[in-house]
């Protein structure tokens, strides 16, 4: 029996700013959204690979994520996910106080950094502060990872505390 994967993906934002004058309320209610669905597959708007886990990171530390080996356990069973492209990534900084901050990305040459959403620039890192969420989504063209090459995704703890993040990554076998 052959696994299937089905993403739905979505985020928005929705405000109401008012400027209450002396004769009346001023209103900006508005929306904006992403949605995007994959269906199972590796061509465009497909994705069949997913990889999920919450990570805590002592201070100072950090760990890669080797994109072409990610070990996961499946009812009771040690899997490894290989990943030869990515659709999404979606991390969440769970600490609650400010400074707790993680770092994605910038492992360096030495590192084999993923450096594809990056601009290709190994040693670009995105700031992750306390309480926040990333979403990169790349539903056409994909980021490229190269085994032994660009396969490691760097978290860093750039806090004081240790912190706990959630991943997940989404992406395809070919």
């Amino acid at each position: 029996m052959a696994a299937s994967l089905a993403l739905d993906i979505a985020a928005s934002l929705s405000w109401v700013f008012q400027d209450t004058q002396e004769l009346t309320t001023i209103s900006d209610t508005a929306k904006l959204q992403f949605a995007a669905d994959l269906a199972n597959g590796t061509a465009d708007d497909q994705a069949d690979r997913l990889w999920h886990d919450e990570r805590t990171l002592a201070t100072a530390t950090h760990e890669d994520l080797d994109l072409t080996a990610l070990a996961a356990s499946v009812f009771e069973n040690s899997v490894t996910v290989s990943l030869a492209t990515v659709r999404a990534l979606l991390l969440i900084n769970t600490a609650t106080t400010a400074g707790e901050d993680l770092l994605v990305g910038g492992a360096g040459a030495g590192g084999n950094a993923w450096a594809s959403p990056f601009n290709g620039d190994q040693d670009a890192q995105l700031v992750l502060p306390a309480d926040a969420t990333l979403l990169l989504v790349n539903k056409k063209n994909t980021w490229t990872i190269a085994n032994g090459a660009s396969d490691q995704l760097r978290i860093a703890n750039d806090g004081t505390g240790s912190i706990t993040y959630r991943v997940v990554i989404v992406g395809t076998s070919a």
